[in-house]
């Protein structure tokens, strides 16, 4: 176990073995980078910028670090990993009540296994102690290794090679967009005709609140200069929100001149189509620079 285990610590930390079909572990695989921004939160930050179009509206450089389904817990680690090979000026990172009630928003609120492997790191560490009490006793103090046969699904020797055949004929997704949603043409972009709608949370989880607490700590200890953004969400009321969020002293960027009441706008009741992020992408450009 203590060997399968230590084999598991190099493999699955190697650039080289990272999945780069799957977002977090491409971001993970980033080295050197220096970039003007970066933007950080859920699926809805993933699909809420043209990021390219949006390089070139504000003459910078920047990086989608956000993923599906990925609460804070997710945002804190990956932002911290991401940080300890690249560097960033401005972080814009995403919020809203889905993010702030992640256990009830969130099929699966928090991918653990991704960051298993980087338990070395204190911050990892942490978070996976706290959020998975199994892991939080004396075994894993002696014994780290057996954190690996608890994931056992993702850390098997068939996921070993499988990785090991993917690192000679991968295709890389998301390079070229800037880690963003791949374009397509707007002209042939399909608009939905209609979509289910569901209510948002109106209560926050101390939890989500802590962790976003623990993202904006951390962007500060690295001087990096953080905007808040809420990502357009059709038909919403933000007024909720804007309460909540008045107990943090950060710039926020409410979505307010943005046409949430166009349907031709979303793939779904959260998420831009590419109509959308073109639109969005100017609005945020031009808010960012009042």
């Amino acid at each position: 176990m203590i060997g399968y285990g230590a084999f598991c610590d190099y493999f699955f930390t190697q650039k080289r073995y990272l999945d780069l079909a799957e977002k977090k572990q491409w971001v993970l695989a980033q080295d050197g980078g220096d970039y003007d921004y970066a933007v950080l939160g859920s699926s809805r930050a993933y699909g809420a910028f043209d990021m390219n179009m949006l390089d070139s509206l504000t003459g910078m450089s920047g990086i989608n670090l956000a993923s599906n389904g990925s609460g804070f817990k997710d945002n804190l680690l990956v932002l911290n990993l991401f940080l300890q090979n690249n560097t960033i000026d401005k972080l814009f990172l995403q919020v809203d009540l889905g993010s702030l009630n992640s256990k009830e928003s969130f099929s699966n609120e928090f991918h653990a296994f991704t960051f298993l492997p980087y338990w070395e790191d204190s911050i990892v560490q942490k978070v996976l102690r706290n959020d998975i009490p199994a892991l939080d006793n004396r075994l894993t103090s002696l014994i780290p290794q057996w954190r690996y046969f608890y994931f056992n699904k993702y850390f098997s020797p068939k996921e070993v090679l499988r990785r090991a055949e993917l690192s000679d004929s991968q295709t890389d997704l998301y390079t070229e967009v800037k880690g963003g949603m791949q374009s397509t043409s707007i002209k042939n972009q399909k608009l939905n005709s209609e979509f289910q709608l569901y209510p948002q949370p109106h209560k926050v989880d101390s939890l989500d609140l802590s962790y976003l607490s623990e993202i904006l700590s951390l962007s500060n200890s690295k001087n990096i200069q953080t905007t808040l953004f809420v990502a357009p969400r059709y038909q919403s009321d933000h007024k909720y929100l804007q309460s909540v969020m008045q107990q943090f002293p950060y710039p926020i960027v409410f979505p307010l001149e943005f046409d949430e009441s166009d349907q031709n706008l979303f793939q779904d009741q959260g998420h831009l189509n590419e109509y959308g992020r073109f639109f969005y992408s100017n609005e945020f450009y031009k808010k960012i620079l009042d």
